[in-house]
């Protein structure tokens, strides 16, 4: 069971103005994608990347984000070390962490907080304030089951200072369990580990297959399997993208965490990646070098792609393409993505 904290009852719409919000919904996630141009970046992966600009076309980072297509799903936000995190799938509606809540991140149904420090999760009531004055569905926010009582209160604050209702659903989660998104998709979170509370999430394609022994049977006769209660499929599921947010590389290690390791796209912090921090510093920083990376090149054989993010804030963009290029083993250097919005 997953623990629901400040659950709200969503308000009941018409069945036109429910028609109407999705068609808003819709417009709006069509044009994500709309004014990008090319961006240079790591491995053959990068050069797949675009950056758009914002509307008003500012050169800061707050104005703009970056988009990458890997591991054949759409991927946008911006990932800078100690400043602000948010990751956002549109294609499934998913968005990992809000430190400040870029615009993009507002239109993603679900929020899944990898852990609670303020770079990733400060924009959270900006994206709840914001669904609201949108006339958006309220949004499910899921996170640390340890850290659910401080995220209630934390939002409680936030009611009280901009006097809004702040409508959504809070899920406390804990490693094993499975939040249903649709028929389509699930969401489980996997072990990390931080200086607070932590998960990474894995979402997984799911689909129902008929099982072998019916495979010979026309349509009517599985009708009547059914019918009688007997169950014609299995569940077939597949880890579409993986998210670790803020960790040591120790949850590479952890054979529990193996799907995050199969899945067709990996979302990995990566945040130093020189002497100038060592690996042990790292470790107890609860961060991942990338030295610990390549101690581990041979577990990531199965990713399709890899978008490296969380980057020290102390790094050029060029320092991390050549840190990357220098180190990384060719077979996964071709495959992995540095998001560097934010660092030149």
């Amino acid at each position: 069971m997953v623990e629901r904290v400040d659950v709200v009852v969503r308000a009941s719409v018409s069945s036109s103005s429910s028609s109407s919000t999705r068609r808003s919904r819709t417009r709006r996630r069509v044009g994500f994608a709309r004014g990008a141009r090319e961006a240079r970046g790591g491995g053959e992966a990068a050069r797949r990347t675009t950056v758009a600009m914002g509307r008003r076309g500012g050169k800061r980072a707050g104005d703009r984000y970056v988009e990458h297509e890997l591991g054949g799903y759409a991927i946008e936000g911006v990932s800078v070390g100690g400043q602000e995190t948010s990751i956002v799938v549109p294609r499934l509606g998913v968005a990992f962490d809000s430190g400040r809540c870029p615009q993009r991140c507002v239109y993603a149904d679900v929020m899944c907080l990898s852990h609670t420090h303020m770079d990733h999760v400060g924009g959270c009531g900006m994206y709840i304030a914001t669904r609201g004055l949108l006339s958006l569905e309220p949004p499910t926010v899921l996170l640390p089951r340890e850290r659910a009582g401080a995220f209630a209160t934390f939002i409680e604050s936030l009611r009280a200072l901009d006097d809004s209702e702040l409508r959504h659903e809070a899920i406390g989660m804990v490693p094993g369990e499975r939040y249903k998104m649709s028929k389509l998709f699930e969401i489980a979170p996997f072990k990390t580990t931080h200086p607070v509370p932590s998960q990474g999430y894995i979402v997984y394609g799911t689909k129902q297959k008929l099982k072998a022994r019916y495979a010979g049977l026309d349509g009517k006769a599985i009708k009547q399997l059914r019918d009688e209660g007997e169950e014609v499929t299995d569940k077939i599921e597949v880890p579409q993208v993986a998210f670790t947010g803020d960790t040591t590389a120790a949850w590479v290690d952890d054979p529990a965490n193996a799907d995050a390791l199969r899945a067709k796209l990996l979302i990995m912090e990566c945040t130093f990646i020189d002497d100038s921090v060592s690996k042990e510093d790292a470790e107890r920083f609860g961060h991942t070098h990338i030295d610990d990376i390549v101690a581990r090149a041979d577990k990531f054989a199965e990713n399709e792609a890899i978008l490296l993010i969380h980057f020290s804030a102390r790094y050029k963009s060029e320092d991390v393409r050549e840190a990357l290029k220098a180190k990384l083993p060719k077979e996964l250097y071709e495959k992995c993505t540095p998001m560097l919005v934010g660092y030149d």
